[in-house]
């Protein structure tokens, strides 16, 4: 089934009407509205260099057709709709369009709908998984090719993206969701059992660990989790020799999210590297960043941060080189004629020094 823009305003009127209360509609606001904001410093632009033969200029364009995937559990995703939407929009994407899956019985998830509609998307399209990766790589009838794939999903979702990623632009493999807390004898344990209970709710076997030197936290945090009963299986309690050997563990891991927990775990966030995204002190719950923190929760996962990174501006754009000849090329031609007749490309050396 695909929505049209005309019936997703239809939708979004209906949302504000019915489905969704004045909160709800300011909350989708806000967090537009704090995702721009973190991303329109990083607006790609031109990068230019004169050298004393020729001058280079790498110019940003936008890809004309990107298809998101949304995800969706019990409920849709609207945040993720906003999280490929609003970067998108920044780096004037064209054609933006979604995939998710929708509820059973045929309706359409209005408060997705009305997301689409704030991000700018063309298309709302009933499909998830495998077959969504795959018409959106391919086409069908329906739905167009596009020019990338982006967003997370479940396993299957993510095993199509690598393999269709010789035939359209993927952002990254987004694979179950990671958190590691390192959290310092001063970090305040109700609010890490939060956050680890938090992480455990998304599916598709997520994994949350906590990483402490201090045995009163860990304990503390352990009887919590174990009364609560409810995300015990997806969460690892670890004492670890020092900080320090935290953050070394966690650089070892790549994990999705790292939150540094209290003030001592704080002041090593200089140290920290290889994570999605990295969550500095108490307050800044890791729950902000899917919602309104103006992070992206499009995050690499499964090690993968080591070389990924967040979907950010510059994956809705691909560069060219512009290079422009100078007047003086006799100093270039004979350099480049020297190597090109040595690698036996003698027609490249003559139209060097054609040019010298």
């Amino acid at each position: 089934m695909t929505v049209r823009i005309g019936d997703l305003a239809a939708f979004k009127r209906d949302v504000t009407r019915r489905r969704a209360t004045a909160v709800f509609d300011a909350a989708v606001v806000t967090a537009a509205r704090a995702t721009i904001h973190a991303v329109r410093t990083r607006k790609a632009k031109p990068i230019a260099h004169r050298g004393s033969a020729f001058s280079e200029t790498l110019v940003p364009s936008p890809l004309a057709r990107v298809g998101g995937c949304v995800p969706r559990g019990t409920v849709g995703y609207p945040s993720t709709a906003l999280m490929i939407g609003v970067p998108a929009g920044v780096a004037a994407v064209a054609d933006l369009v979604l995939v998710s899956p929708m509820p059973k019985d045929g309706s359409v998830d209005p408060a997705l709908a009305y997301a689409a509609t704030k991000v700018g998307a063309r298309g709302l399209y009933r499909a998830g998984g495998a077959a969504a990766v795959a018409a959106l790589a391919y086409g069908t009838k329906t739905i167009a090719a596009v020019d990338k794939i982006v967003g997370p999903g479940n396993a299957y979702t993510t095993a199509a993206k690598w393999l269709v990623s010789a035939d359209v632009g993927i952002d990254a493999l987004q694979g179950p969701s990671e958190l590691i807390v390192i959290a310092s004898k001063d970090a305040d344990p109700a609010s890490i059992v939060l956050d680890l209970e938090a992480q455990a709710e998304h599916g598709g076997r997520p994994f949350a660990a906590l990483l402490s030197d201090d045995d009163g936290i860990l304990a503390v945090v352990r009887a919590v989790v174990s009364n609560l009963g409810r995300g015990d299986g997806a969460i690892g309690l670890y004492r670890v020799p020092s900080l320090s050997a935290a953050v070394e563990a966690a650089a070892f891991a790549a994990p999705e999210h790292l939150h540094l927990a209290g003030a001592r775990a704080a002041r090593l966030a200089a140290k920290t590297r290889n994570a999605g995204a990295v969550f500095i002190g108490t307050r800044t719950a890791v729950a902000f960043g899917d919602y309104v923190a103006g992070s992206n929760h499009c995050l690499p996962t499964g090690g993968t941060a080591r070389w990924a990174s967040p979907l950010r501006v510059d994956d809705f754009v691909h560069w060219t080189t512009r290079v422009t000849a100078g007047r003086d090329l006799k100093a270039a031609a004979r350099a480049g004629a020297a190597i090109a007749k040595h690698e036996g490309m003698d027609f490249h050396a003559a139209s060097m020094e054609l040019r010298g």
